[in-house]
Parts: C-alpha cells; sequence; structure tokens
C-alpha cells in the first residue's frame, strides 16, 4: 500500500502526540499548573518536530521518483488525443508484447523490487513473463506499456500507474 499522505502530517502528528503526553506528564506527575504543563508539553513537542524534521530520510523509491521527476527526458510526450497512446491502447485491448527472455542475463535477474509498487509477488509475475532487467522495461514504448498494464494478472495498469518506464531508465542508468 503507498502512503500518499504529505511527510509533514506524519510529524505534526507524531508531534500532537507528544504535546498531549508531555502535557499530561507535566501536569499529573509534576504538579504544574495548567498554564506551565501546556508551555512545557508547547517546548518538547517542538523539539521533537524539529527532531523528525531533520532527521527525515525517504524510502529508497522516493528518492528514486524524485531522481526521475527531476530529469526532463523523463517527462511524457503530449498526446495528440486526451488520452496517452498507453492509456487509448490498453482500453482498446491493443498493445504489442514487450521484448522477454527465457531466463536472466548471467543468471542473475535485476532487483525489480526497487521499481515503486513492484513487490516479491510481482517481481515473480515479470519473471514468469520473462522480465528481469531494468532495460528491458527501459526500452517499453506505449503499445509495450499498453501490453503489460492489460496482461499484468492482478495488477492490471500498475506500470503506467507507477511509471515503471522512467523509474526503470534512471535505474539502469545508475546500474
Amino acid at each position: 500500500m503507498n502512503n500518499t499522505a504529505p511527510i509533514w502530517m506524519g510529524i505534526a502528528a507524531i508531534a500532537g502526540l507528544v504535546f498531549v503526553v508531555a502535557l499530561g506528564v507535566a501536569y499529573v506527575l509534576y504538579d504544574l499548573g495548567l498554564i506551565g504543563a501546556v508551555f512545557v508539553a508547547i517546548i518538547v513537542a517542538g523539539v521533537a518536530g524539529l527532531a523528525l524534521a531533520l532527521g527525515w530520510r525517504p524510502a529508497r523509491n522516493d528518492r528514486v521518483a524524485a531522481a526521475v521527476a527531476a530529469t526532463p527526458a523523463a517527462a511524457p510526450a503530449p498526446a495528440a488525443t486526451s488520452a496517452t497512446p498507453a492509456a487509448s491502447a490498453a482500453a482498446s485491448g491493443a498493445g504489442t508484447k514487450p521484448a522477454t527472455l527465457a531466463a536472466a542475463r548471467g543468471g542473475q535477474p535485476d532487483d525489480l523490487r526497487q521499481l515503486s509498487g513492484v513487490g516479491p509477488k510481482m517481481e515473480q509475475t515479470l519473471h514468469a513473463m520473462g522480465i528481469f532487467h531494468f532495460d528491458q522495461i527501459a526500452s517499453w514504448g506505449p503499445q509495450e506499456l499498453a501490453w503489460m498494464d492489460a496482461n499484468l494478472q492482478g495488477f492490471k495498469g500498475r506500470a503506467s500507474r507507477d511509471g515503471w518506464v522512467a523509474q526503470a531508465k534512471a535505474l539502469a542508468a545508475g546500474a
């Protein structure tokens, strides 16, 4: 499951929880007045929020997505119609099967789980379909992407939604 909430919302929620706990501790255990307890709780929650904000590190897939977003070549070409070619091809049931392999080159497949939305089950599905390497995915055009979207059993549309081609280009370049 992908978390789509901004990071600052999580930090604010944790800092709010710290505020409530600190308020209770200062008021009940240390027998401070309400104003003193609120003041102490604000300081403790502020320090906790600042520590979380400064120490936050994005997950690996977030860094890949950020690198892909910063790459100008990763932007999709404008479509002539309102729908993208991949979406229109998938809707019509069209598409071209991408080039596949019988086995991974050198017996060692790439770690496809580095792509957003690819877990162990999806990786097994891709291997069963003959997809083992980032450069295979990076070479997909709109027709191949539409075919994959239509034929990923249980994961239809995942390749387009998660931008696998752009991510694979970035990962293949760095691999």
